[in-house]
């Protein structure tokens, strides 16, 4: 049974031959939520696009928006405080981005194996989508104890730091006076410049786990993305035919 047809599908979209590929006949929920069932080469395309430009604009839009008003000046530092009541330390204006990123791991991956099976591929090469989503937990894990062990070192230098007590009370004015600049010098290098509150035990185990986890995810998705575009997104319907765009 052959799927391609001589006219036309779409008058708009010519080029389109393929009865699989026609657009008005994608199920967006089926395609993006549904991993037992089958995907077309331009389907399974347009869902990859909504949920790449999806995290793409969801990053840069509010990031360059609220650099462009700061810059003009505007007082928006509340959107990179970051939202306690989510457990993460991520910027106000980022936790949208973070929570479409978190979903699309899952959409991505069904659209994979929706389009393998069409393909008559495996589908456990869909695994490959969850590489990054992998990574950052492991990075995550990873920071999260390192962030604990340095806490716990700094607390260390605190408490075997000197602590020098007068006992002279008729001491010369002077040398009392540059009492405190001597104990602000022995403070640790790491409090140095820190406006506030010296950071808690939790929110240096979490900066120091989201600061590895989001490099290791970054890295690992760029060359995912690689592979769908060059691999994926070129596999032929039925799997019948050679690759191509």
């Amino acid at each position: 049974m052959t799927h391609h047809t001589t006219t036309p599908i779409d008058p708009h979209r010519p080029w389109i031959r393929d009865e699989r590929d026609d657009p008005s006949r994608m199920n967006w929920v089926q395609t993006l939520f549904n991993p037992f069932g089958m995907t077309g080469k331009l389907h399974f395309s347009r869902a990859w696009t909504f949920m790449f430009m999806g995290r793409l604009l969801l990053f840069i839009v509010p990031v360059f928006g609220v650099s462009i008003a700061t810059m003009a000046g505007a007082d928006l530092s509340s959107a990179w405080q970051p939202i306690k009541s989510i457990g993460v330390p991520l910027p106000a204006l980022l936790v949208p981005f973070f929570f479409f990123t978190i979903v699309t791991e899952f959409t991505s991956w069904v659209a994979h194996v929706r389009r393998f099976a069409e393909a008559n591929r495996s589908t456990l090469k869909a695994a490959i989508v969850l590489i990054p989503l992998t990574l950052g937990l492991i990075g995550f894990a990873l920071g999260v104890m390192g962030g604990v062990s340095q806490y716990e070192a700094q607390q260390g230098q605190s408490a075997q730091a000197p602590v020098e007590t007068v006992t002279d009370e008729t001491a010369d004015g002077a040398a009392a006076d540059a009492a405190p600049t001597e104990a602000a010098e022995q403070a640790p290098a790491q409090n140095r410049g820190r406006r506030g509150p010296p950071p808690t035990p939790a929110e240096m185990a979490l900066g120091a786990g989201m600061g590895l986890a989001m490099p290791l995810w970054a890295l690992s998705s760029f060359f995912v993305m690689l592979w769908t575009l060059l691999h994926v997104a070129r596999l032929p319907n039925g799997g019948v035919g050679g690759f191509r765009t």
